[in-house]
């Protein structure tokens, strides 16, 4: 339990336990004796805090068993319940816990703490543009987020979602973009602002207008970004924030958890992802077996997950998140120090010297003394989380173009391990790669096409960039029947022809930009980028 003063106490009943939507508690008590004892003995009530719509549930459903094979991920949450007693002191919900989990119909009982945790951190006059302070979106050491724009890919078509405490809308780079409070949500007017302005900066580097001032969002093409707060006037409640952002998302979305737990130290500075709560868990679980991507900050408390304090949250295996460590900001890409690690963080984002906006802290500017135009450096596993989830948005919506579908989370983060800048040694604990938008572009394209390894063949062209006539360079031999194909970076066919005896295939008619050239021969093929001047 950590030093927070209040706490919801939550039970999940096993997936064998059939529960009715509207008569479960009165049902709980008729067909179990023992736990009929326990609500006589203590007087506790259960109400439903999982408000996720049964037609929301049954979507979900149907995505699962389409990707997974089964949706016993989604079935769970019908059987977690908050219980509901008088005088809910920490101890007594501990025990009431403790004395629910001995029941062989309980799964696990969870204690969530209803106090706020600390943030993992143009108009006139005119601001000056500093897209180019943005490092982390050039080549090596950033994500190479320049390269998929100049391919014109920057999240078209995908809708982002953020889990925390709140944001300007009113920001110069925010104003005038599809952000915003979910419906039906507020912002906490308790929450200060080193809490709202740290959602400030996360809106920043996803998704801020793209123009002639200021920053840039590195999805800024996305469709929307949403906000589900944690802190509302209601008071502060982290699992409805998260359940409310599943059951507004659907396959092919993107939610970020901008957020961090306490880990099981009782001091509470062992800070380590918001999914290390059981219940935040399981609806992490359930997201992503239904389709939707979760992107999730490790959290800044120098924890190594692989201890034996961790062995629980271990044991349940893979939520299918993507967990986010804070790396250097240079070519070694070393774990920062106070980035929790382990073998379960999955991919690095910069968590220094990143360029955002927002009035964070005190190392912030104002152009014009305007809150609404404030710029800040930020840093953190709270940078790096919304890098790589912009990275994620980008390379989903460009599968999405070509195919119509969407890439599972796991499926995301396996590219971006798999292409990625490969994590230094001079820090140990594991915090994975940095991803490279170049090499995740070029293999997010091989598997719209269904290649893989054991039918690819090597080729180059040349010159590059061409003007008309482009040349076809193998070590292997490729017999006239070779097809190439010239495909846009959305995925368009603009040329197809048999390989010329010469080996050169005229492009002239090209317009300019940036293409792919595909050989494909009997099971073999390969992919070059071309740039067409």
């Amino acid at each position: 339990m950590t030093s927070a003063s209040k706490h919801d106490l939550h039970v999940s009943f096993g997936l064998n336990v059939t529960l009715n939507p509207t008569t479960f508690f009165e049902d709980l008590k008729e067909n179990n004796s023992d736990f009929k004892l326990l609500v006589d003995q203590y007087g506790f009530e259960l109400e439903k805090d999982i408000l996720i719509s049964e037609e929301k549930l049954l979507s979900m459903e149907e995505s699962a068993i389409k990707l997974k094979g089964n949706a016993d991920a989604i079935k769970k949450l019908r059987n977690i319940f908050k219980v509901r007693i008088d005088n809910p002191t920490n101890e007594r919900l501990f025990e009431i816990g403790q004395a629910l989990e001995q029941l062989k119909i309980v799964e696990y009982c969870n204690l969530t703490s209803l106090e706020p945790t600390k943030p993992p951190v143009d108009i006139p006059p005119t601001t000056a543009n500093f897209e180019a302070n943005q490092t982390y979106i050039q080549s090596n050491p950033g994500v190479n987020m320049q390269y998929a724009w100049n391919l014109g890919l920057n999240g078209q078509n995908i809708r982002m979602r953020d889990v925390e405490y709140g944001f300007n809308k009113n920001h110069e780079e925010l104003d005038v973009i599809n952000t915003s409070i979910a419906t039906g949500m507020n912002v906490s007017t308790a929450a200060y602002e080193d809490y709202t302005e740290h959602g400030t900066a996360v809106f920043g580097i996803l998704y801020a207008h793209k123009g002639t001032y200021g920053i840039s969002g590195m999805a800024h093409g996305a469709s929307e970004l949403v906000l589900f707060p944690e802190w509302q006037q209601s008071g502060y409640n982290r699992i409805n924030a998260v359940t409310q952002s599943v059951a507004n998302s659907t396959i092919g979305d993107i939610i970020v958890y901008e957020m961090q737990a306490d880990g099981p130290a009782v001091v509470d500075t062992d800070y380590v992802m918001a999914e290390y709560n059981q219940v935040v868990w399981d609806l992490t679980k359930a997201a992503t077996d239904a389709g939707i991507t979760v992107v999730a900050a490790a959290g800044n408390g120098y924890v190594n997950l692989d201890t034996p304090s961790y062995a629980t949250y271990n044991e349940r295996g893979d939520s299918g998140a993507i967990i986010v460590g804070a790396g250097t900001s240079n070519t070694s890409h070393n774990r920062l120090a106070y980035s929790t690690y382990g073998s379960r963080v999955n991919l690095q984002g910069w968590g220094q010297n990143v360029q955002a906006i927002g009035k964070l802290g005190t190392a912030f500017t104002l152009v014009g003394n305007d809150f609404n135009q404030s710029y800040v450096n930020f840093s953190g596993t709270s940078s790096a989380t919304p890098i790589v989830a912009s990275c994620a948005t980008v390379l989903q919506s460009y599968y999405f173009s070509l195919t119509g579908n969407y890439l599972t989370s796991q499926q995301l983060r396996t590219i971006m391990q798999n292409t990625g800048f490969a994590q230094g040694t001079a820090v140990t604990g594991n915090i994975g790669p940095l991803p490279n938008m170049e090499t995740a572009i070029q293999e997010v394209y091989n598997q719209s096409l269904g290649l893989n390894e054991d039918t690819k063949f090597q080729f180059q062209v040349y010159p590059n960039p061409v003007s008309n006539q482009l040349t076809i360079m193998s070590g292997e031999l490729i017999s006239n029947d070779a097809k190439v194909e010239v495909y846009t970076s959305l995925g368009q066919v603009v040329l197809t022809t048999n390989l010329p005896n010469d080996k050169v295939v005229d492009v002239s008619q090209l317009s300019n930009g940036f293409y792919f050239v595909k050989i494909s021969e009997n099971n073999r093929s390969f992919i070059q980028k071309i740039i067409k001047k």
